[in-house]
């Protein structure tokens, strides 16, 4: 299978690049290799890392931007750049490889279970993943073969010097996570929603 995943630098997508080696992996590893924020550029970046030929059996699209604070800790910039890398940029990923889908690629959205509930010092972070999970349900809708896992806090360092991880609070294993994507792509898996 061809498959995309997106932001493979570090964290959950490093995780699943490294354990889906049976399959021919085409990635973008974050800002080090392209200005995932300026559009234009990542435009001309996909195209010259995936032909058009090359037919897509799945992507695995990742948010890996978070800001977690009071609303007043950050200015309208930072979360612009929130908003264009956990929203607009995966809609961008979408537009920009649309000649390499078909009608059986699989696309997964790694989302976040502050989609479903609200949390105190997350505000627009959470408006980003709930923008996420309202585009895969209505992409689901015309596409079919899409779908969201939504983990709880990940045993990685992402929130590392952000938030105050309460020990109480439920985690998902990259394990987990790993075995959802697997049996998205084999086909096991037919559930839009996958809560982790």
């Amino acid at each position: 299978m061809n498959i995309f995943i997106t932001w493979t630098s570090r964290w959950i997508w490093k995780f699943l690049k490294d354990n889906l080696q049976e399959h021919n992996i085409f990635d973008i590893s974050g800002r080090s290799e392209c200005d995932i924020w300026d559009f234009e550029k990542l435009k001309t970046y996909l195209k010259e890392k995936i032909p058009e030929n090359v037919a897509l059996d799945g992507l695995v699209l990742n948010a890996g931007f978070g800001l977690f604070g009071k609303f007043e800790d950050f200015d309208f910039a930072d979360y612009q750049a929130l908003i264009n890398t956990n929203l607009l940029w995966n809609i961008a990923i979408l537009k920009f490889l649309e000649k390499n889908l078909h009608p059986r690629t699989k696309i997964i959205f790694i989302g976040s279970i502050i989609s479903k509930k609200f949390m105190k010092w997350a505000s627009v972070y959470q408006a980003s993943k709930f923008g996420l999970r309202g585009l895969a349900g209505g992409l689901k809708t015309e596409w079919k073969k899409v779908f969201i896992i939504n983990p709880k806090i990940v045993d990685t360092d992402f929130h590392k010097w952000k938030v105050c991880i309460n020990p109480n609070w439920e985690k998902t294993s990259l394990e987990s996570i790993l075995e959802s994507v697997k049996n998205i792509l084999n086909g096991k898996e037919r559930r839009f929603e996958i809560d982790l």
